[in-house]
């Protein structure tokens, strides 16, 4: 017996988050790194692997927030940092020019030491906002999938509705770094033959996992609509 039968699926819920949700790692880290850095002296050295930690964490958010890369980008992008660090190796071993191990002594230079109380403000400053999204997310943005319906809510009221019948869904994955942090994607509504674009609903965390569910809920939608399409074929033999 397959598992659509066995642990039939009734109804999949999900919420859509906006891009702030993708600022999570500096709220979690913010509170993580202020009792991880309780006991480190400044100049030791743990605070700077701590700050460039930090440091590297924000550029991931910001990219994040900014811009959508694509797995194929991520691939130009990877190869092009590659590129670069083996190009600096060679100019330093052949030709006695040092461009990346200046760079990096620059940087090493910096001093730049993570500071816990700024870490813990920066937290406590995005926790707000965070919470006020994660409310309103809940309250108006919550979707209800079925095998006879798709049903967005709205402050405790179905305000978007796709009525019965056959649908195809697919996903997408725009930015893998949403990917990276929640994996997050879009979960796109066509009509039975794929040909129009019903709905589109971005920024969904987990969205393999809510696929997963989907696919059985889609399962049942074709067995009861071929079920259903057999009968009026027996009833027109009838006539």
């Amino acid at each position: 017996m397959s598992n659509t039968t066995s642990n039939p699926v009734h109804q999949v819920t999900f919420v859509a988050f906006p891009k702030l949700f993708f600022v999570w790692p500096l709220i979690v880290v913010g509170f993580l790194f202020y009792f991880v850095a309780a006991g480190m002296e400044p100049g030791g050295g743990g605070l700077e692997v701590l700050g460039w930690l930090y440091i590297g964490l924000i550029l991931l958010v910001l990219l994040t927030l900014g811009v959508d890369v694509t797995r194929n980008q991520a691939i130009v992008w990877g190869v092009l940092i590659l590129a670069i660090w083996i190009g600096g190796q060679y100019l330093q071993d052949v030709k006695g020019i040092t461009i990346v191990g200046d760079l990096y002594r620059w940087l090493n230079g910096l001093d730049a030491e993570y500071n816990r109380g700024f870490g813990l403000a920066v937290s406590l400053m995005l926790l707000v906002p965070f919470i006020v999204m994660l409310i309103h997310s809940y309250m108006d943005d919550r979707w209800r999938i079925t095998h006879n319906e798709f049903e967005h809510y709205s402050f405790g009221r179905m305000n978007d509705s796709l009525g019965r019948g056959a649908k195809t869904i697919r996903t997408e994955f725009p930015d893998i770094f949403e990917l990276l942090l929640g994996m997050s994607g879009t979960l796109i509504v066509f009509n039975a033959t794929g040909t129009k674009e019903l709905r589109r609903i971005p920024h969904i965390m987990f969205l393999p996992f809510v696929r997963t569910r989907l696919n059985k809920i889609l399962e049942r939608t074709a067995i009861t609509a071929a079920m259903a399409e057999a009968e009026e074929d027996d009833d027109d033999e009838d006539v």
